[in-house]
């Protein structure tokens, strides 16, 4: 018996000897097309601005022609006859799909036409947040085939998610911010994707229900706390109408957060209080 715990024993005293925090974790970001919006941005106008007869209403995305994913897109009439529009991307949450998203969120009556939106189907299932992400180049991709095909605000592309879709919301906002205006997060968390990568600011809106058992409360709460400080916000909130606070935020960033008592699904006026963060003169 001791002839074989001495080896052991030698092996856990040479590994003690390691030096510690010599080996760091490599960066995990995502890493954008040198082509694509994320890398090169959009200008004003978009060229759809200058595309006619582009059909409206509520579409199929694989049939507008932006997505094989599928998923939802509403577009109202404003957007074809060439006035720029707010644009939201939506990210469903695991096993979901982008038409139960919509039904759930409820952002298009808020609006009341003042917007357009895709409901995009996640391709497997859910959103993928690694560093070579299909589902990150899949949104680059329709980003730019949207600005192709009608009149979008570049200055106001949002992005929103719920539960897998909000920690897909998350993962783009770090890694990409300057592509969006803000993003929207219902029930979400930054746990899952490396937060070393998430250096520039954007606006946000974080939802959380204090009674959420799949997606923790004090994760929602850490993911704003982070945000607050890439933003460079004052830490204390203010009310902000009957279901929200706000933080004061060095301009053009705007942090809002709204706990109520719900658990994982969104409340019934996520829509209403999403459209009143960010809308444009809001």
């Amino acid at each position: 018996m001791r002839l074989c715990v001495f080896p052991l024993l030698l092996l856990v005293a040479c590994a003690s000897e390691e030096p510690v925090g010599e080996f760091e974790v490599p960066l995990a970001c995502l890493e954008p097309r040198d082509s694509g919006v994320f890398s090169q941005g959009l200008t004003a106008p978009v060229p759809g601005c200058a595309v006619s007869g582009r059909p409206t209403g509520v579409l199929d995305v694989a049939d507008a022609g932006l997505s094989g994913a599928g998923g939802v897109l509403v577009v109202p009439p404003a957007a074809a006859a060439g006035t720029p529009l707010p644009a939201f991307i939506v990210f469903h949450g695991a096993g979901g799909s982008g038409e139960l998203t919509r039904e759930n969120l409820g952002m298009e009556a808020p609006a009341d036409g003042g917007a357009v939106f895709v409901y995009l189907n996640a391709p497997r299932g859910t959103w993928d947040v690694g560093r070579n992400s299909l589902d990150g180049r899949l949104v680059d991709g329709v980003l730019g085939r949207l600005a192709d095909s009608y009149c979008i605000d570049p200055a106001h592309v949002y992005i929103v998610g719920h539960s897998a879709g909000a920690v897909f919301t998350l993962y783009l906002g770090c890694n990409v911010p300057t592509a969006f205006a803000g993003m929207a997060v219902v029930a979400g968390s930054d746990v899952r994707f490396d937060t070393r990568c998430c250096t520039g600011s954007i606006s946000a809106l974080f939802i959380h229900g204090t009674g959420d058992e799949s997606i923790s409360i004090n994760e929602g709460r850490a993911a704003l706390g982070r945000t607050l400080g890439r933003d460079s916000c004052a830490p204390t909130p203010a009310p902000d109408g009957p279901n929200c606070v706000s933080y004061d935020c060095p301009a053009p960033w705007s942090v809002g957060a709204c706990e109520w008592l719900g658990g994982h699904e969104a409340p019934p006026w996520a829509g209403e209080e999403i459209w009143r963060f960010f809308s444009p003169g809001s």
